[in-house]
């Protein structure tokens, strides 16, 4: 390895030596690899392009002919050459493996001094609101409050409609006889004054008109007349007059309901107090019995008695009515 080495320093010295005395630049390499015609113009001159001049070491054109002499002495080292350029940074290695970890530093320091409280920060947006809870178990009845004052009393109230007439009751016990009165004077002839009226098939009924009798039945004396088809009784004597009335009334199909039904009696177009009657349908197919009984007082003739009916899609019938004289009345009696 060491002749080597000394061997190429010696091509390299030749080499040099060639190029400072030719003036010609040439590598190691070259030098030593010239053709059979050296290009040194001092070793190999024309007319004999092949011999080469004393101390020529081109080994083409002047090989050697003589035993090769010692080696001579080692040369001074060269001057160091320039340093090249850096080469290119190579690839990075692989990552090592991770050492074990150090050991672990002093003692941990005291705790410093608790800085100053920073500003409260903004209100954040309010939560979703959470489930209802439980209810919480009923807490004990407090005490009762004082009765406050009475309210003040409301208008009031629309009367209702009159409800239907009651059972008739069981008649009351017959009350003691009382005491006879004086004999009254003769009365003469006691022929009665009366008059029936009454119809028999249903006839619809108009709410304000007379109820009609189409039929008279009984009639006696001269003071009270009706004409058959007719509603109107006519007194022709005046005094006390019993007049009575029963008839069956009921709803035309197709009345809107309740329906009320009334029947009252009038004395030249006066209601007869205590006359009035009435009852209130709910349904169709229903009818109920209207009746009333009243004493009457005429004093002026000729009067007229009417039986009124109210009540919308309504019918009557049968009906009668029967009128009797009682006698006179205080101030009209007959001589």
């Amino acid at each position: 390895m060491l002749w080597f080495h000394r061997k190429n320093e010696q091509k390299e010295y030749e080499a040099q030596e060639f190029q400072e005395e030719s003036g010609t630049e040439v590598s190691s390499a070259q030098f030593f690899d010239r053709g059979p015609q050296c290009a040194h113009s001092d070793c190999c001159r024309p007319p004999h392009p092949d011999c080469c001049r004393p101390g020529c070491r081109c080994p083409h054109c002047c090989p050697a002919t003589g035993p090769t002499g010692p080696t001579g002495a080692t040369g001074p080292t060269g001057a160091t050459g320039p340093t090249g350029a850096t080469g290119a940074t190579g690839a990075t290695g692989p990552q090592g493996e991770t050492g074990a970890a150090g050991p672990s530093g002093g003692e941990t320091g005291a705790t410093g001094p608790t800085g100053p409280t920073g500003p409260t920060g903004a209100t954040g947006p309010t939560g979703i609101a959470g489930a209802t809870g439980p209810a919480g178990v009923t807490g004990p009845t407090g005490i009762t409050g004082a009765t406050g004052p009475a309210g003040a009393i409301g208008p009031t109230g629309v009367t209702g409609p009159t409800g239907p007439t009651g059972v008739t009751g069981p008649t009351g016990a017959t009350g003691p006889a009382g005491v006879t009165g004086a004999t009254g004077a003769d009365g003469g002839d006691s022929t009665p004054e009366l008059i029936s009226a009454y119809s028999t098939p249903p006839q619809s009924g108009t709410a304000g008109d007379a109820m009609i009798f189409d039929r008279n039945g009984a009639v006696s004396g001269s003071s009270i007349t009706h004409a058959q088809n007719s509603g109107s009784i006519v007194i022709q004597n005046p005094g006390l007059y019993e007049v009575s009335f029963h008839g069956t009334v009921s709803p035309v199909t197709g009345a809107s309901f309740p329906l009320t039904v009334s029947a009252y009696l009038e004395q030249q177009g006066t209601e007869v107090a205590g006359t009035a009657v009435q009852h209130t349908f709910h349904t169709n197919g229903d009818s109920s019995n209207l009746a009333f009984s009243q004493i009457v007082d005429v004093s002026s003739v000729p009067a007229t008695l009417e039986v009124i009916g109210q009540g919308a899609n309504y019918l009557y019938g049968p009906v009668s009515v029967t009128v009797n004289r009682l006698g006179d009345s205080a101030g009209n009696e007959t001589t």
